[in-house]
């Protein structure tokens, strides 16, 4: 379980975060929706332990989190830039990370053959990062933020740089690791993606919540046909 409680953020004189509040239950996904510059990026950021806080909490399974390492392995994130070791090849950035985390070599072994196989990138996990696609990059990304299993993710804009057969595979484990039990935070500005997989949507206008509910409950109580059309609507009434 993720809970944000009256996250602000302030950088000088601009308030990037009005004060923000959610919770995403074990088993669900629950999607923050807005466009860039909305606040998206700086929720997950805080919450990640990448930016602190002007005012508010984050709770990890109930924990507060404050950096600690063990409730930090409670989550896995993925970052909606990549920023990876030019030099490393993508197996020893994955092995890295998961050793760091505590995996044994089987399990890593094991997870790194699975994910890179279906994300059809096995083959060049032992080339350099550096001559790596965007979309590669973003697989070697997914497969770092699920390879120890954690029990909560955190997804921010995962389809980003992907082509079609890649982004479904990517939705379709999304809705998988909810059914297994996790909790799921994803950040997207694309509202296809939000309403096909997405159990609560948090609609991101100027820094705070404007719009919330399941996808379906969002448009009956805009009188829309569609995400998009509750999306245009609720950030132009914000």
């Amino acid at each position: 379980m993720i809970e944000v409680n009256n996250l602000k953020k302030s950088f000088g004189d601009f308030e990037a975060l009005k004060g923000v509040s959610f919770k995403v239950p074990k088993g669900k996904v629950f999607s923050l929706l807005g466009s860039n510059g909305a606040g998206k990026t700086t929720i997950i950021k805080i919450i990640t332990g990448l930016l602190k806080p002007t005012m508010g909490d984050v709770y990890i399974d109930g924990d507060l989190y404050d950096g600690n390492s063990v409730i930090k392995n409670r989550f896995g994130y993925m970052p909606e830039h990549p920023h990876l070791y030019d030099r490393l090849t993508g197996r020893e950035f994955l092995e890295m990370n998961a050793h760091l985390r505590g995996m044994d070599d089987s399990k890593v072994d094991e997870n790194i053959h699975r994910f890179g196989n279906e994300l059809g990138i096995y083959d060049v996990l032992d080339s350099e990062m550096g001559a790596y696609s965007k979309g590669m990059k973003q697989k070697i990304l997914f497969i770092n933020a699920v390879i120890h299993d954690p029990p909560n993710l955190i997804l921010d804009e995962p389809t980003s740089g992907l082509d079609p057969r890649y982004t479904r595979y990517i939705k379709n484990k999304i809705r998988d690791f909810a059914i297994e039990g996790k909790a799921v935070l994803m950040s997207t500005h694309i509202t296809s993606v939000a309403a096909e997989i997405s159990d609560q949507i948090a609609v991101i206008n100027g820094g705070k919540i404007i719009a919330k509910g399941p996808p379906q409950e969002l448009m009956d109580n805009t009188k829309k046909s569609s995400l998009e059309e509750v999306f245009i609507e609720v950030v132009k009434d914000g």
